[in-house]
């Protein structure tokens, strides 16, 4: 019994086929490692920089709106006086 093995076009392209299949394989293998391996931040640092971005914005807010109902308080308080 003898076998002829033979390179056609065809077991050509399948081999060139399968070594670029295996290369993106292996990338995603290796990405997939690469994310399970980084470092997570912690939640706990999030959400105390996000309180503390939420009440900086409310102090301003609560600022601002001070500062323009400035002029409306006084007339208020002096309407209060003269009533009374």
């Amino acid at each position: 019994m003898e076998y002829r093995f033979s390179l056609t076009p065809r077991l050509i392209a399948l081999a060139i086929f399968s070594g670029v299949a295996m290369l993106v394989l292996l990338f995603a293998l290796g990405y997939q490692v690469g994310v399970s391996m980084a470092e997570r931040p912690v939640p706990g640092a999030i959400d105390n920089a996000a309180k503390r971005a939420r009440q900086q914005a409310a102090g301003k807010i609560n600022a601002e709106a001070a500062t323009a109902a400035a002029p409306v308080t006084e007339r208020v308080q002096a309407a209060r006086k003269a009533a009374e």
